[in-house]
C-alpha cells in the first residue's frame, strides 16, 4: 500500500470536489475517486443557478435562505467569471397567490436576509405595459405587474472541474474514471479504500485514516455495495429535468419564474448560452442513480407547462434541441410530504467505524458543507487517532481564496473579468464573441487559449457556426483540464451536447481524433469512444420513444 492518507474521498461531484479543496487546503493528505468524469452525475445536471432560495421562504426555511444568500456572496467573490448575476422576473397575474404586493414584502425579506447586498434590488412593476415592456414575452391579460429580483447563473460543470483543479494543484490526488470497488477495514474500522482505474484496468489499495462518501444520488446504493449498516435509508431521490429549445421558440430576455399551470409548481425559463432552458420536474424516481433520463412524459409537462403560460410558444417535443435530468439528493422526511416540499438540507453521519457520510444540500451551498463535513472529520479523528497531527486543521480559507479562473484578479468583480477579455482582443487578436465566451468560461486562464490561438489561428475557429466554441477548447480540455473522453469534452467542457443542434454528433470525429494525438488512443479506442458518445446523445433524447 501506498503512503497514509488523512482522507479519502468517495465521489467527484461538487460535495466531493469542495471537500477535497477544504481539507487540502488545512494542510491534510487527501485523495478523491470518481468512477466517472468530475460532477457527471447531478452536479453537472442542476438549473445552473447559484441562488438564494426565494422559494424556501415559502416553506419558512429562514435558515436554510440565510445561508444561500451568504454562500451566493461568497461564490462571486471566489469565482466571478462563473457566478454571475441573472435578473429573473416573477410575473403576478389577477388571482395569482401571492399577489403583488405580499410578493414584493417577500422580496423586501429576501433582500434583507442577504444583507442588501444582493447583485442589485429588487424593482417592482406595477401594471400589464410596465411588465410587458421589460419582457415582451409575458401574456397581458390578467397581468396585474411583475417583480424582478437578482440571483446568479453558473455553470455547474466547471464549478466542480475549478474545484478539482485547484485541490490537485494543492497536492490533493484527484481520479476521475477511478471506482472505489471496496472499503479496506481491519479490526472493525475502515482503514482504506481498493479502487481500480475504468479506463486502464488498474487497481490499487490505498490506506486512510478517514473515508468520507460523498456520492450524492448514490449514497445509499453505495452504502449497500460497501455493507454499511444503515437503520434506514437516507435519501428520497426526485427527478429534474430540464429541456432546451431553440431561443426564437421562445426569446426570453430575461429568466422567468413562474408557477405551472399544470399542478402549480415552481419551475423556470431562462436565456442560457444562446438557447431557452426551461425545467424542472420534480418527481420521486427509484432505481440505480446510473440510468436517468428525461421521459416522454416529462416532456409533455414541461411543454405544457410553457404553453400554458406563453400561449403563443405552441412548443411540442420536436422543438426540443437536448435534455439533460439529474436526481436531488434530498434526505429522506416524513411520509405524505409532497417532493416539492422536502427539505435541501443536508446532514454529516459520522460513524465510530472512521466513515464519514454527508448526504443532501444543493449547489448553492457546497462550500460550506464541505467546511462542515472537514470540521467534523477533524473532530473524529481528534477523538480516535492519536496519531493525528491535529496542529493548523482549524481553517481552510476557502471563504475568501479564489477559484483558478480568478486566481490573480486585481479584484473579484465582472470588471476584472472583462478586462481579461479585452487583453484577449489587444493580445491575441480574439475577436470579441469569442474573448467574452473564452474569459466568461476560464476566467484568467482564457490567456492560454488566446495564446494558443494567436499561435495557430485555425484553433480559433467555431466549432459551431452559432456558437462561440473554438477548437482550442478541445486541446485545452485534454491538456489542462483532466477530460480523458469524448463524452468529457462534448458534454461537459464544451457542451455541445446540451446546446448544438446536432448535439455534438456533427463534430465528434474531429474531437477524436484530436484526443487520440493526445492520449495516443488506437483507431479501436477512437471507435469506443465515439460509440459511447453516440450512446449518451441517444440517452438525452430518449424522451421521443
Amino acid at each position: 500500500m501506498s503512503e497514509l492518507l488523512d482522507i479519502v474521498v468517495i465521489g467527484g461531484g461538487i460535495t466531493g470536489a469542495g471537500i477535497a479543496r477544504d481539507a487540502v487546503l488545512r494542510g491534510m493528505k487527501v485523495a478523491l475517486f470518481e468512477k466517472g468524469d468530475y460532477g457527471s452525475g447531478t452536479s453537472s445536471k442542476s438549473s445552473k443557478m447559484v441562488h438564494g432560495g426565494l422559494r424556501y421562504l415559502e416553506h419558512a426555511e429562514i435558515a436554510l435562505v440565510f445561508e444561500s444568500v451568504s454562500e451566493r456572496r461568497v461564490q462571486t467573490r471566489v469565482a466571478p467569471h462563473l457566478v454571475r448575476p441573472m435578473p429573473f422576473l416573477v410575473p403576478i397575474f389577477e388571482g395569482t397567490k401571492p399577489g403583488l404586493e405580499v410578493m414584493n414584502l417577500g422580496l423586501w425579506i429576501y433582500d434583507s436576509l442577504a444583507l442588501f447586498r444582493a447583485p442589485r434590488m429588487h424593482k417592482t412593476f406595477r401594471g400589464a405595459k410596465a411588465a410587458s415592456r421589460l419582457e415582451p414575452c409575458l401574456p397581458t391579460e390578467k397581468l396585474r405587474g411583475a417583480i424582478e429580483y437578482y440571483d446568479c447563473a453558473t455553470d455547474d460543470a466547471r464549478l466542480v472541474l475549478e474545484n478539482i483543479l485547484d485541490a490537485q494543484a494543492l497536492g490533493a490526488d484527484c481520479r476521475n474514471y477511478t471506482e472505489v470497488t471496496r472499503l479496506i477495514r481491519e479490526d472493525g474500522k475502515v482503514r482504506g479504500v481498493a479502487v481500480r482505474d475504468r479506463m486502464t484496468g488498474a487497481t490499487e489499495e490505498l490506506r486512510a485514516r478517514v473515508v468520507i462518501l460523498a456520492a450524492g444520488a448514490w449514497t445509499d446504493e453505495m452504502a449497500r455495495r460497501f455493507e454499511v449498516p444503515l437503520e434506514h435509508e437516507l435519501l428520497r431521490r426526485t427527478k429534474g429535468v430540464h429541456l432546451v429549445i431553440p431561443h426564437e421558440r421562445l426569446p426570453l430576455g430575461r429568466a422567468i419564474t413562474l408557477l405551472s399551470p399544470v399542478d402549480n409548481r415552481v419551475m423556470f425559463a431562462i436565456p442560457w448560452r444562446g438557447r431557452t432552458v426551461l425545467g424542472t420536474t420534480d418527481t420521486d424516481f427509484e432505481g440505480t442513480a446510473d440510468e436517468v433520463h428525461a421521459d416522454a412524459a416529462d416532456a409533455r409537462y414541461l411543454c405544457d407547462s410553457i404553453n400554458g403560460y406563453f400561449p403563443q410558444a405552441h412548443l411540442t417535443p420536436s422543438d426540443i434541441i437536448a435534455t439533460w435530468a439529474g436526481l436531488r439528493p434530498l434526505i429522506r422526511g416524513g411520509d405524505g410530504e409532497s417532493e416539492s416540499d422536502v427539505s435541501r438540507e443536508h446532514e454529516i453521519f459520522t460513524r465510530d467505524d472512521g466513515l464519514v457520510i454527508i448526504a443532501g444540500g444543493k449547489l448553492t451551498t457546497y462550500r460550506r458543507m464541505a467546511k462542515e463535513a472537514v470540521r467534523k472529520t477533524v473532530k473524529w479523528l481528534r477523538e480516535h487517532d492519536p496519531e493525528f497531527d491535529a496542529a493548523g486543521r482549524e481553517r481552510s480559507g476557502t471563504k475568501h481564496r479564489p477559484l483558478p479562473g480568478a486566481a490573480g484578479l486585481d479584484e473579484p468583480s465582472l470588471e476584472s473579468v472583462a478586462a481579461v477579455g479585452r487583453a484577449l482582443i489587444d493580445d491575441h487578436g480574439l475577436d470579441g464573441e469569442t474573448a467574452v465566451h473564452l474569459c466568461g468560461v476560464y476566467g484568467v486562464r482564457a490567456k492560454f487559449l488566446g495564446e494558443a490561438i494567436a499561435a495557430d489561428r485555425t484553433l480559433g475557429q467555431r466549432m459551431d457556426a452559432e456558437l462561440p466554441y473554438v477548437w482550442a477548447e478541445v486541446d485545452f480540455a485534454a491538456t489542462h483540464d483532466r477530460a480523458r473522453t469524448v463524452d468529457d469534452v462534448l458534454s461537459r467542457r464544451v457542451p455541445l451536447l446540451l446546446v448544438g443542434r446536432e448535439q455534438g454528433l456533427d463534430v465528434a470525429d474531429r474531437v477524436a481524433a484530436r484526443l487520440a494525438a493526445i492520449h495516443g488512443w488506437s483507431q479501436a479506442e477512437i471507435a469506443r469512444q465515439l460509440e459511447q458518445y453516440k450512446k449518451t446523445v441517444a440517452d438525452s433524447r430518449r424522451f421521443r420513444t
